[in-house]
């Protein structure tokens, strides 16, 4: 195994691209559309079975820390939130939670629900106040793109210093270079500064933008808004793909395929009927009573054909792939696991 066709962009795609390439692969990865990393929380909400020590080494950086053990946060409403391993602003120790907090919103936009949270957190016994700031943003404007001079750093710190709770709770809106300025506002308001924990916003796509500078990195060519369209298998081999992006076709060689294109609702994995079918017409998808756990099936590590071949050099990881253990909250970290899982069936293959 020398060349390698990785075929996803999101997280199994991207850590298996990574692990791949650090071993001397050469490594292509082929994705299109928002992986549904993007859309998380940017926060692996529980511990990954194997590959704890990898996957902290793959989400280093030197813009965003990481904190990890057993996290607690809040989201955009004011419900608690359990993790794992999160931005060094998003969540606290277990034990450490603030005795107060002051929920701060921006004039008109729903980035944050003040009300809401500001109600669910004295339910759980912390003193919330709210905060407005007055600065006029769309709604329909990201704060990310609202938060990007000094003057309104410098308007929100001084807003910060006349609070008189031990930590604020701001909206989700620092991209991933500039996420230091989180502590440079803590430093300038004397507060414990936390950025709710939301999804489809900033927290993802910083995620999403790390991990892919990560695969880069590490010598990992990246098509990015490409698809494979077919295989080319002889027998139980996966000998190349055809890849097609905008009016380009290429005919790709490879020595091995990794297939981490997700579900349904991320361009992976067809809806057929009521039942998940694969995209490709070529390998078997196993059924579940549970939606959520349905996917590829496999055989010691391998893909299968619809025939009942074991394939010798395809392997499947991240949400396509079917599992019996996949629940509510495991998916980032169950994505990590199995990519882990799928670069080892290779190289023992």
């Amino acid at each position: 195994m020398s060349r390698v066709l990785v075929i996803g962009n999101g997280a199994a795609g991207l850590f298996s691209s990574w692990l791949l390439a650090r071993k001397g692969q050469e490594v292509v990865l082929v994705g299109r559309g928002t992986p549904s990393t993007s859309m998380s929380t940017g926060c692996i909400r529980t511990r990954p079975e194997g590959c704890e020590r990898e996957m902290a080494e793959f989400l280093v950086n030197e813009h965003m820390p990481w904190a990890v053990g057993a996290r607690a946060g809040l989201s955009k409403i004011g419900t608690p939130f359990r993790c794992w391993m999160a931005p060094s602003h998003s969540t606290w120790k277990y034990g450490e939670a603030p005795g107060s907090v002051t929920v701060v919103s921006i004039e008109g936009h729903p980035a944050i629900h003040v009300r809401i949270a500001s109600s669910l957190l004295i339910a759980q016994g912390i003193r919330a106040e709210h905060l407005s700031l007055p600065i006029a943003v769309p709604p329909e404007v990201p704060l990310t793109a609202a938060f990007r001079s000094e003057g309104s750093w410098e308007l929100l710190a001084k807003a910060l210093r006349t609070t008189s709770s031990d930590a604020v709770l701001l909206p989700a809106m620092v991209p991933l270079r500039e996420y230091g300025r989180l502590d440079a506002l803590e430093r300038q308001c004397g507060r414990k500064v936390l950025e709710a924990v939301t999804p489809l916003g900033p927290p993802g796509l910083r995620l999403t933008e790390l991990m892919h500078a990560r695969a880069a990195g590490a010598g990992v060519t990246i098509w990015d808004g490409r698809r494979v369209t077919a295989l080319d298998i002889k027998g139980d081999t996966v000998r190349g793909a055809t890849v097609s992006g905008g009016s380009e076709v290429k005919e790709v060689a490879t020595d091995a395929a990794v297939i981490a294109t997700g579900g349904p609702l991320v361009d992976g994995l067809n809806i057929k009927g009521r039942e998940l079918d694969d995209p490709f017409g070529v390998f078997q998808v196993a059924r579940s009573t549970d939606a959520l756990r349905g996917g590829y099936a496999s055989r010691e590590g391998m893909m299968v054909r619809v025939d009942g071949r074991r394939m010798a050099n395809a392997v499947a990881a991240g949400d396509c792939v079917y599992s019996e253990r996949r629940d509510h909250g495991s998916g980032l970290a169950g994505a990590l696991d199995s990519a882990r899982m799928a670069v080892m069936a290779l190289e023992g293959a």
